[in-house]
């Protein structure tokens, strides 16, 4: 449980200069934590990509300084769902194994 990164499909369309910050803090397979002093319209935008994705990312805004903090941590889910997947997609392939040759004939 060493890699840490995460994939999504959360291309912003905006066009903004925050998200490819974004995806290379995701992307990253040893950071956990990302520390980001934003102001109110970037908090409340990344907040949005993050939830909109359902990304296992908790976001909380420290509320000391200006701008304030937003602290982004990944959650032990990145490990949880890529579980939950594997064991969906082989589920999946032993129900096709089985059913498969009652399909063909």
């Amino acid at each position: 449980m060493d890699d840490w990164s995460l994939t999504w499909a959360g291309t912003c369309r905006s066009g903004c200069d925050l998200c490819p910050d974004l995806d290379a803090f995701l992307a990253d397979r040893t950071r956990r934590v990302m520390e980001w002093r934003l102001a109110q319209a970037g908090r409340s935008h990344i907040h949005g990509r993050i939830d909109l994705a359902d990304l296992p990312v908790s976001h909380t805004t420290r509320r000391q300084g200006r701008p304030l903090t937003l602290v982004l941590t990944k959650t032990s889910a990145v490990f949880t769902r890529e579980q939950a997947a594997r064991t969906r997609a082989e589920a999946d392939m032993a129900w096709l194994r089985e059913t498969w040759p009652r399909l063909r004939g």
